[in-house]
């Protein structure tokens, strides 16, 4: 790894221009499958009449496409995201497209803008993997310490039985992380640093910050008529 280099800040970079030129169009308009059903196993079960009192944040939270769902269910919603484009739209497109609103903030992964233990839940879909290992023992000890006691942490992330891992075209920032996947065949490609986690790997990170692991599952996805797999880690662990 480049020491000399903030990898993090070369993210929200790429990110912040992605929305400047494309707009709410840069992210997926509604909420990740995975996402709903971690919800729906853990919060929708909760009376509407009491939702406002459970507190869930989303890190990464771009145009906004997974927190107008949070916050239309009636939950007490909070959204960050390093690009300061992002919190923009991400504030008109809960307002006017879905006439809800959430605390959003612009801020890094490694300096979340909140005391100790105050959500109930945070929630991460595809924002962490831009962030390498070093970054991410430092951005899992930030979402530890907001979290209340026994409160949950969602995270839907690139596994390592990713094909781009293997054939990013890339230098590996560390053994689980390339600084940009270059070969245009590949999905996904030219998105910055990314890093590709086993469910070993994952355990590892997790337990290093005395979070506690619930389930761990794998959501395969494939392209090009089968010749290429993306696979993802779906994660909920509880403080």
């Amino acid at each position: 790894m480049n020491k000399d280099i903030d990898y993090q800040s070369e993210s929200i970079s790429h990110f912040d221009e992605e929305y400047k030129n494309y707009g709410v169009d840069s992210q997926r308009l509604y909420p990740n499958e995975a996402l709903c059903r971690f919800m729906g196993r853990y919060f929708f079960s909760i009376e509407k009449n009491v939702r406002k009192q459970y507190s869930i944040l989303e890190v990464g939270c771009g145009s906004g496409g997974n927190l107008w769902m949070i916050s239309k269910e009636g939950f007490n919603t909070f959204g960050i995201d390093g690009s300061e484009e992002a919190v923009k739209i991400c504030r008109n497109h809960l307002e006017e497209k879905w006439g809800v609103s959430a605390t959003v903030d612009e801020a890094r992964f490694d300096t979340l803008p909140y005391k100790n233990d105050v959500f109930d839940a945070v929630v991460d879909v595809v924002s962490l993997q831009h962030l390498n290992l070093q970054e991410s023992e430092v951005a899992l000890k930030e979402i530890y310490r907001v979290l209340k006691s026994g409160g949950l942490f969602f995270s839907y992330r690139l596994s390592d039985g990713s094909c781009m891992f293997q054939n990013s075209g890339g230098e590996y920032v560390d053994s689980a992380t390339v600084d940009n996947v270059f070969d245009k065949r590949m999905p996904l490609n030219n998105n910055k640093q990314m890093s590709f986690w086993s469910p070993s790997l994952t355990k590892m990170m997790y337990e290093k910050v005395d979070f506690s692991i619930e389930s761990i599952e794998k959501d395969t996805r494939s392209y090009n008529n089968n010749c290429m797999i993306v696979e993802y880690l779906s994660v909920i662990a509880r403080k």
